[in-house]
């Protein structure tokens, strides 16, 4: 029963998750004021959560691991705002399956220069995902719409990282971490581009992204997570990259490019192949 529930629930995440795409795409800011309105309602947001929860211990938990809590908070922030940047310049498929490679990346980083043991189903995934990733970079490289890519393989070097140091400090708390994320994001906004106030359509999308659906859909998650095995909740980060491209397909009928259905259901079916082996080899440990 607890099993069932923490799939549903890691499930549902990835479902809201895979609405922000579509969302940021119909907004009139450029990426840099949608990130810096983002980022504070999200800061807002998520430590008011932290106080509701913890109350007067709240200080204790930034000044015991700031160190952390920091690093990790300056690595998503600058995740946030590429992956948005990504957005606004291609595709959101292109952004979504070009960003879905992030496990097998960090896999790669951890071989190369950690010498960490990396099973051969790995590097066959990662060839896959390679012959996938040339398809959409050969169409984009056309269309000009390589900026974008750019932007998303950046937020997939800065994601990597926040999760090498999150994996380093397991003890953490998440939620300053992505509220301290979500203050660098806006600072880095800030510092790039002058801020200017949004229309009221945009202003009320970034609301309700910062407030509501962003921070719902990482709690889902990360309620789920403690309870699933770390293959399954790979399997199901296959969900946002599937829903994505088709709910922006749906609200803004920008159709995908026939390469990049293909390079993208490539990559998926890679990702999706890795995990199931991975459970089977997990079962089988077990």
């Amino acid at each position: 029963m607890i099993y069932a529930k923490a799939f549903g629930i890691t499930s549902l995440g990835m479902i809201l998750m895979s609405f922000e795409s579509p969302l940021i795409k119909m907004t009139h800011v450029n990426a840099q004021n949608f990130t810096f309105y983002f980022g504070l309602c999200m800061f807002v947001s998520l430590n008011l959560t932290l106080w509701i929860k913890y109350k007067n211990t709240i200080v204790s938990i930034y000044k015991n691991h700031l160190s952390s809590i920091l690093w990790s908070g300056l690595c998503i922030g600058l995740s946030n705002l590429l992956f948005i940047l990504a957005i606004k310049h291609t595709s959101v498929a292109s952004a979504v399956f070009i960003l879905s490679t992030g496990p097998l990346v960090s896999a790669m980083i951890a071989f190369i220069f950690f010498r960490q043991k990396t099973p051969r189903r790995t590097f066959g995934a990662i060839f896959f995902v390679f012959i996938g990733l040339s398809i959409i970079l050969f169409n984009d490289l056309g269309l000009g719409n390589m900026e974008g890519n750019f932007y998303a393989f950046s937020c997939v070097f800065a994601f990597v990282s926040m999760l090498s140091v999150l994996e380093r400090n397991k003890e953490v708390n998440r939620l300053a971490c992505f509220g301290t994320g979500a203050l660098f994001a806006s600072l880095l906004a800030m510092l790039s581009t002058p801020i200017v106030f949004p229309d009221s359509y945009s202003m009320g999308i970034i609301f309700f992204m910062g407030i509501l659906l962003t921070p719902l859909s990482r709690a889902f998650i990360g309620i789920g997570t403690k309870f699933l095995p770390s293959v399954e909740v790979a399997l199901l980060t296959i969900i946002e990259p599937v829903l994505a491209p088709f709910w922006v397909w749906m609200m803004m009928d920008e159709k995908p490019h026939i390469n990049t259905l293909i390079g993208g259901a490539i990559i998926v079916t890679t990702l999706l192949v890795h995990s199931m082996m991975a459970h089977k080899e997990a079962k089988k440990r077990n």
